[in-house]
């Protein structure tokens, strides 16, 4: 199942907060953590485990630039 199935995927809420940081604060740090552990999706290690967690529910849908 390992194989098949990746550890992460880059949900909207993780990919957000890592443009904000660099864009808004100049933080890449946020970035290039998101970006090493995209780089190894299968690894299914403890450092991945902060980026696949869900977002906090909301009270509005959310929708993407697509209208996804």
């Amino acid at each position: 199942m390992k194989n098949s199935n990746p550890a992460i995927i880059p949900r909207n809420h993780r990919v957000e907060a890592a443009i904000e940081a660099a864009v808004n604060q100049g933080e890449y740090g946020v970035m290039e953590k998101l970006l090493s552990v995209l780089s190894r999706p299968y690894d299914h290690s403890p450092e991945q485990d902060e980026f696949s967690t869900l977002p906090e529910p909301s009270s509005y849908p959310y929708r993407t630039f697509c209208g996804t």
